[in-house]
């Protein structure tokens, strides 16, 4: 069937082709011509708009197949009350959605798996990665290599792929606290054991200072930024202090999680066990029992103890994100530093959209933001590592 000499396969071929070609500026010249002709398609523009026409492809009723042969017999059995040419124009139109019927699911399909290849080329998800800054300035890079570095002191350093252990051997006598920083860049993590046993995971874009040995009577790291999760080996002699920004966390033995991004104008302390002290700068003290947490506000000068879902405060530890009632601006945070890209909002108002779920840690960033596609009203263009946020 023809309609201003174009067989409808010839039309529906034209929007397959303007869809996925970006090079052929003569295609584009016949698909512009082609939409414009008078009386083809009744108004076709929105099919030169690609972001539309996934969105159109999306609503069911659009390119019904089945709403779009209903149409065409309610027409021909009115046909005695239309004159024949005109009935050909309708039959063609509706012919013309039942095709688009067809193939809207192909286009769609092929348009979010061709979007998925450029994304998943492009940015991986979070990696073992970082760096330690030995006390004489020495550099060593974590991550793939393996081995053995010797530190001053009688301490033994091994690294492996996830995790860089501190041993103690021959101590050597002196009075000198030797430090060494732990750096983990946007888009990594690290694990680190001290010489006293306790582990400590670190986040992305993180920086924490300890010392090789612990001396004295107590042990004492310094969360310089960033996130950590501690399992503290227990030593009721010496209590484990972990220094922030906004205070002190002292414990005994326990597990707990200390967050304290500058961006974010707070400290976070959680308890997964045990019991630990928080000590602000004011002197301030409060004791947390399991499932709770301490928010220490640097803007307000305020604290605030709540009890929590666990879950939503130290699941990144085990490779899981948990999040509700979260707005849009503090998501993509931490997609930017789990994925270490940068986001822009083209609408300010996409920021204050809420949003709950969990989603595996080590997903690509495509998976991430169509979930969260699917549940708002937003869309995301990547470019590069560059997120734009657009209101639909």
């Amino acid at each position: 069937m023809k309609r201003n000499g174009h067989t409808i396969f010839e039309v529906v071929q034209q929007v397959v082709r303007n869809f996925f070609n970006e090079e052929d500026e003569e295609a584009k010249k016949e698909f512009q011509r082609l939409m414009r002709e008078p009386g083809l398609l009744n108004n076709a523009s929105g099919l030169e708009d690609k972001e539309q026409l996934v969105s159109w492809l999306k609503e069911p009723s659009r390119f019904s197949s089945k709403d779009g042969y209903k149409k065409f017999q309610t027409y021909v059995r009115r046909g005695r009350k239309v004159r024949v040419i005109r009935k050909v124009g309708i039959a063609a139109s509706f012919l013309l959605a039942l095709v688009l019927g067809g193939t809207a699911y192909w286009l769609n399909v092929h348009w979010e798996k061709r979007n998925h290849v450029e994304l998943a080329e492009e940015i991986q998800p979070i990696m073992s990665k970082g760096y330690i800054m030995l006390d004489d300035g020495t550099r060593i890079d974590l991550g793939e290599d393996k081995g053995e570095v010797r530190e001053a002191d009688g301490i033994k350093i091994t690294r492996d792929s996830v995790k860089v252990v501190y041993a103690s051997e021959d101590v050597t006598p002196t009075d000198r606290i030797a430090y060494n920083e732990l750096n983990v860049p946007r888009g990594g993590e690290y694990m680190l054991v001290l010489t006293d046993g306790t582990k400590v995971w670190v986040n992305a874009d993180s920086r924490l200072k300890f010392p090789v040995r612990f001396r004295g009577d107590r042990r004492e790291v310094y969360l310089l930024s960033g996130e950590a999760y501690f399992e503290v080996e227990r030593d009721e002699s010496k209590p484990f202090l972990v220094h922030t920004s906004r205070g002190c966390v002292k414990v005994l033995g326990t597990e707990f999680n200390v967050r304290d991004y500058p961006e974010e104008h707070r400290v976070v302390t959680t308890l997964v066990n045990g019991s630990v002290q928080f000590t602000g700068k004011d002197k301030k003290k409060i004791v947390l029992e399991p499932g709770f947490q301490v928010v220490a506000d640097s803007l307000t000068g305020t604290w605030d103890v709540r009890e929590v879902n666990l879950k939503e405060y130290v699941g990144w530890r085990n490779g899981l994100y948990v999040f509700s009632h979260l707005t849009l601006e503090e998501l993509m945070r931490v997609i930017e530093r789990n994925y270490d890209v940068t986001v822009f909002f083209a609408n300010e108002e996409c920021k204050r959209l809420v949003f709950s779920g969990d989603l595996q840690k080590y997903e690509t960033v495509e998976h991430f933001l169509r979930f969260i596609e699917t549940g708002g009203d937003v869309r995301f263009v990547v470019k590069e590592r560059t997120i734009t946020v657009y209101k639909k």
